[in-house]
């Protein structure tokens, strides 16, 4: 149903019927009878607005746009696509729309600005401040979405310092003494999990003066050959950055006849669907990536209400343990 119909049905001009549902009282008037005819048939009829259509014609958007670089952010469950159903799902609660802008192409450097008016951005896995230069500029409220954020905008993210502290926890609960690390660490720009995961594991093991065994990636050996280095240390757990290089642990293990877990436990982060159907299924500790999705949707709203809250702030969610049967007591340790 269109507003040219209503009108039609109602004997009112289509701007009458436009001018009701959006509440205009400047320079309009309308008997009150009318109005609640309108109003009545609109209901019954279950009749929606346009509301990027609407936002067009005016001075104020209702748009919520998503940046993304990576197409494979959406495409595969990681726990930010997990975050943005979330977001797509509970603003427009809020009376506000929600689109997908691609910007491949300018990762690295900085985000653009969108071609089209909107209220606020969401933008995911920011390394550096200096990419959201434009925006900062610009005075678009934000939340980026597991990354850094700027001066003006607010960021949630995982916190990666709990997250390995957990892992390393459970290991040393378990007699685990000799835990090894492998992140699969390549050269270029990086997320802050790769820093912060990488210092909590040194904090933790400064703290019960436990041995590090971490790969040395600034050799770019093939990982084979970090997990390698690693076993000649005698380790009885590894630590792996993503499920993707834990699956290859599994694998070269596998191939060097070493049974997990009873000779080498094997935890991972994140908690893919994947990884309940590895041989042995991963223990791993799972991103939050919902209740990053839902605080975000709880600062968006509270920015477009006062522009001036959470200026700057970055707010930190642990996520949890998910046990499978990849971990277990460390030889001779009960």
């Amino acid at each position: 149903m269109t507003l040219k119909e209503i009108a039609e049905e109602l004997n009112v001009s289509p701007s009458t019927v436009s001018r009701v549902l959006n509440g205009c009282n400047k320079n309009f008037t309308v008997k009150p009878e009318v109005r609640a005819r309108i109003l009545e048939h609109v209901q019954k009829n279950g009749y929606t607005p346009n509301r990027i259509f609407r936002s067009l014609r005016s001075k104020e958007s209702n748009l919520i746009s998503f940046l993304f670089y990576d197409r494979d952010l959406l495409r595969y469950p990681t726990p930010v696509a997990e975050a943005v159903d979330v977001i797509s799902r509970e603003m427009p609660k809020h009376n506000y729309t929600f689109n997908f802008t691609p910007c491949e192409s300018v990762r690295n450097i900085y985000y653009p600005l969108p071609e089209w008016r909107v209220a606020a951005l969401v933008i995911p896995d920011v390394i550096y401040p200096r990419q959201l230069r434009e925006i900062e500029e610009a005075g678009i409220p934000y939340v980026v979405l597991n990354g850094i954020c700027g001066k003006s905008g607010s960021a949630v993210m995982s916190d990666e310092n709990a997250n390995m502290r957990m892992v390393m926890e459970l290991l040393h609960s378990l007699g685990h003494r000799k835990i090894g690390y492998l992140d699969g660490f390549q050269p270029g720009n990086h997320h802050h999990s790769f820093n912060d995961r990488k210092r909590s594991y040194a904090d933790f093991c400064d703290e019960y003066e436990l041995e590090q065994f971490q790969s040395e990636p600034w050799k770019y050996e093939p990982l084979e050959t970090q997990f390698s280095e690693l076993l000649k240390q005698h380790i009885t757990a590894v630590i792996c950055y993503n499920d993707d290089i834990a699956q290859q642990v599994l694998y070269f293990s596998w191939r060097r006849g070493i049974q997990i877990p009873n000779q080498l436990s094997v935890i991972t982060f994140n908690a893919t669907p994947a990884q309940e159907f590895t041989i042995p299924p991963l223990d791993s500790l799972a991103v939050p990536g919902a209740e990053m999705g839902h605080e975000t949707v709880r600062i968006l709203t509270e920015k477009l209400k006062h522009p001036d809250d959470y200026r700057g702030c970055s707010i930190r969610i642990p996520g949890k343990l998910i046990r499978r049967e990849s971990v277990t007591y460390a030889r001779n340790a009960g």
